[in-house]
């Protein structure tokens, strides 16, 4: 089909066509032909890990609440520096003031999850929680059980490979779909 310098030819064009996304990836832009990927290839689409970090912030939240803005272990949540300082800071408010709040999640449905860029993504989240207030000290019940849901969208970034929350935010719901929130 080719003769000899035709053949030539179009292997050195393919070759390093090839080798382009090898390179990429080696170089630290790996996310940036995963993201244009995974909208041809569904199983490089990076919605589950999206969803995996939120669940998991979801579940240090409770923790670092529990422990009284403890900053042991606050390098295991998966969420920028900003976010975790504000984690800590509202948590530590609460023992500074002798009470803890203990939250538990009742229930989390993810409801929608869009990348936005290959380093970012939006997660609209419906979340149900209980929570208490207790005695820093004794950690006896100061008030009642409450219950408490909401709509939320999560706004997340990549960083190091790895998705983290940046920020959090009440969305409102209405009969044409979601309202930018409070």
């Amino acid at each position: 089909m080719f003769k000899g310098s035709n053949k030539t030819y179009l292997l050195a064009l393919l070759v390093p066509l090839a080798l382009f996304p090898l390179v990429a990836f080696a170089s630290g832009d790996g996310a940036y032909f995963r993201y244009i990927l995974g909208k041809v290839v569904p199983a490089l689409d990076e919605s589950e890990r999206i969803k995996a970090a939120v669940t998991e912030f979801n579940n240090r939240f409770m923790d670092i609440y529990a422990s009284q803005g403890n900053k042991r272990g606050i390098g295991a949540v998966p969420a920028t520096v900003g976010m975790r300082h504000h984690l800590v800071t509202d948590a530590g408010a609460l023992w500074v003031g002798g009470q803890v709040l203990v939250y538990d999640i009742a229930s989390l449905e993810v409801r929608r999850v869009q990348q936005d860029g290959p380093l970012s993504a939006t997660v609209l989240v419906k979340e149900e929680w209980n929570y208490q207030y207790k005695d820093g000290k004794s950690y006896k019940d100061v008030g009642q059980v409450h219950g408490t849901g909401s709509l939320l969208r999560y706004r997340l970034l990549q960083q190091g490979g790895k998705w983290l929350v940046q920020k959090c935010e009440p969305v409102r719901e209405s009969d044409n779909g979601v309202k930018k929130g409070v």
